[in-house]
């Protein structure tokens, strides 16, 4: 029976979650928790599985150990903004969008760090990169498969060396506002299995002593909070509001949600019906689409030619007449014929002006000074049209505008009018006849 426990209190521990504050086996926290309490003083440390932006203060420092949930990252940077002080030991956590807010990025450490525990490439041990208060009395710091980070910009903490490859800081520092954030990227560092190392130690001392520590601006002393892994925040930092709250929490509500289906998928039951409903669609969408019958088609290349697309006389007079055509064009095409014809019967190579063309008419004795008269007239009326539409300012004006009357008629009349002119010079001995 005492074997069975035994082994019972073995599996629980074993099967406790990494970083946890109270979690006393190698990969827990516990020693970290109780090193800022003997410290600080059990008042001015607050735990917990949530993180109130709203109940922050200035003076306020906050500890952060591989986050799992989505951070706030505008409220988180006006508490620093503020006066606040916020340190993150992150390696593949969510903290990266908190590191890329200020142009921090992730980067592989050194494959052959110059100095390493056991001679593992994972146990990198780094050194102080800086005279930073928190690496003043740290002379190493062994790390577990940490991550480096990359930023010109911030003052370095700690760096790995490499043996042949480019060095790779590990920890960074900068202010931000009146605060101060600082980012590690191994969130082993602080865990009760590597504080065994006088490094390690001391670094997470001098982190939990910076995060409260006064500032140029005046004296802290604010309350160290300490959270980890799949802790909440609640709030919007400056106001403690019911409705801030609660525009925070849906706001982090739908962050969280989507964080967790891009870590770990659709829950089983989700997937289920969202694959029973695509199902459901395709069906719904062939019965609808299987029995439809469709209109024949006929190929392009024996489709009949429509007129107005031919050549020739026909194409032509197709285009004059479609419904949509200016009826201004046929009037022109009835000036072109006219004087085409008379151009001819002078033995012209093109239509001289209107009473040139009338007089050298008159002069051949094609017509009578009555038919001249009325050729003049007629060229006359031709003549307007073609020079208003030739006007860039009336060629879109309606046709009834230009001749203002209606367009088919005027047409019609006008064709009439020219078709007797034409009889008139194909009978040239009626014409003599009537002559004065």
């Amino acid at each position: 029976m005492l074997l069975l426990l035994a082994c019972a209190s073995c599996e629980g521990r074993a099967l406790a979650a990494p970083f946890e504050l109270e979690g006393q086996d190698w990969e827990g926290l516990s020693q970290l928790v109780r090193m800022a309490q003997s410290d600080l003083g059990t008042a001015r440390v607050a735990l917990g599985s949530t993180l109130p932006l709203g109940e922050l203060k200035r003076e306020d420092g906050v500890v952060m150990v591989h986050p799992e949930r989505p951070l706030d990252v505008d409220e988180l940077a006006a508490f620093m903004r503020a006066g606040g002080r916020l340190i993150l030991l992150d390696d593949y956590g969510t903290g990266d969008d908190l590191l890329t807010r200020f142009g921090i990025r992730r980067v592989p450490l050194p494959a052959r760090p110059a100095e390493m525990l056991r001679d593992k490439p994972s146990l990198a041990i780094a050194e102080p990169a800086s005279a930073h208060p928190t690496v003043r009395d740290v002379l190493h710091v062994v790390t577990n498969h940490g991550t480096g980070l990359e930023h010109r910009g911030l003052s370095p903490l700690l760096v790995v060396r490499g043996d042949g490859d480019p060095d790779v800081l590990l920890a960074v520092a900068g202010a931000v506002g009146h605060g101060r954030f600082i980012a590690v990227g191994d969130a082993s560092i602080p865990i009760n299995g590597m504080m065994r190392y006088p490094g390690n130690r001391a670094l997470s001392l001098a982190l939990l002593r910076y995060a409260v520590d006064d500032d140029v601006w005046g004296k802290r002393g604010g309350t160290l909070y300490v959270v980890a892994n799949r802790f909440r925040t609640t709030g919007a930092f400056g106001d403690a509001s019911s409705a801030a709250t609660a525009a925070g929490e849906a706001r982090r509500a739908v962050l969280d949600g989507l964080e967790t289906l891009r870590r770990e998928g659709l829950p089983p039951g989700a997937a289920y019906f969202a694959a029973l409903a695509v199902g459901l669609g395709v069906v719904v969408w062939t019965s609808a689409r299987v029995g439809r019958t469709h209109r024949a088609v006929l190929p392009r290349f024996v489709r009949a030619v429509p007129a107005a697309l031919q050549g020739g006389v026909a194409g032509h007079a197709a285009v004059l007449g479609a419904p949509h055509a200016s009826r201004v064009l046929a009037t022109l095409e009835l000036k072109s014929a006219l004087e085409e014809q008379l151009a001819t019967r002078l033995g012209l190579d093109h239509a001289p002006p209107r009473d040139e063309l009338v007089a050298k008419v008159r002069a051949a004795g094609l017509l009578d000074d009555r038919h001249a008269r009325a050729l003049s007239d007629v060229l006359g009326e031709l003549g307007r049209v073609e020079a208003l539409f030739a006007n860039p300012a009336g060629r879109n004006r309606p046709f009834d505008r230009i001749w203002q009357g209606h367009g088919d008629g005027n047409v019609i009349a006008v064709a009439a009018k020219v078709r007797a002119l034409l009889d008139v010079l194909d009978k040239p001995h009626d014409r003599v006849a009537r002559s004065p």
